[in-house]
């Protein structure tokens, strides 16, 4: 059984929790390895934790799939996405936000978000819906629907996961998970930025990363156009 490192507060009722699931596991028909794993994750949780502390089913769940890595699972809606990183950001890891239509994904993108990852723990990117897109960039886009969009994103390893949005602005989506940085283009200033005084008023900081000059989906659509 793989272990992971984690960083202890109180190891006060860990084996109690050990006992508790490993039981719960094979009494729900769990094989005696698949109950240890899951009873392993419980502990860790609950290490995590000052004083003795109950693990909730649902605190299981989100470590065991935000273990898992695949796409699936790495998107989520708002709801479920806010009791993740509230668990994480109680865990000291620095939450990460950032934004957009991400249609026709292009190195410049990768890179941006790649250096949005650098800077905390853990990258949240918001996906407008196909709505959304329709909305703000004109009738004929989204070119890819959402659904491929989410999990084209969730593929990147620099990506943790990501919440599909319908309004214009991720606004709601900030308000739900708090981020300690809120990422943007350079082509914004800080001013310019959606959430910047949600963020900066719970101790956050705007973060604004350069683009790679010439990439754009825009662009890309116009050479395709021109060359067919």
């Amino acid at each position: 059984i793989p272990t992971v490192a984690r960083e202890v507060f109180d190891v006060t009722g860990a084996g109690d929790t050990v006992i508790s699931v490993l039981s719960l596991g094979l009494a729900c028909g769990l094989t005696h390895a698949e109950s240890a794993w899951v009873a392993n994750v419980a502990a860790g949780i609950a290490v995590g934790k000052l004083g003795t502390s109950t693990v909730s089913p649902q605190e299981i769940v989100a470590e065991v799939g935000h273990g898992l890595k695949d796409s699936d699972s790495k998107i989520k809606n708002l709801d479920v996405l806010a009791h993740i990183i509230s668990q994480e950001r109680s865990r000291g890891k620095q939450v990460v936000f950032t934004n957009g239509c991400f249609d026709l994904l292009h190195v410049g993108h990768v890179k941006y978000l790649q250096k949005a990852r650098g800077l905390g723990d853990l990258l949240v990117v918001g996906l407008n819906s196909d709505a959304s897109v329709k909305r703000l960039k004109g009738e004929h886009r989204p070119l890819i629907e959402e659904s491929e969009r989410a999990h084209i994103l969730a593929a990147l390893d620099c990506i943790d996961f990501v919440v599909i949005f319908d309004e214009d602005t991720p606004l709601a989506v900030i308000e739900a998970l708090a981020p300690a940085v809120l990422v943007k283009g350079a082509d914004y200033s800080v001013e310019e930025v959606v959430g910047r005084e949600l963020v900066e008023a719970g101790g956050g900081r705007v973060e604004l990363v350069q683009f790679v000059d010439g990439r754009s989906t825009s662009r890309i659509i116009d050479k395709i156009l021109a060359s067919y």
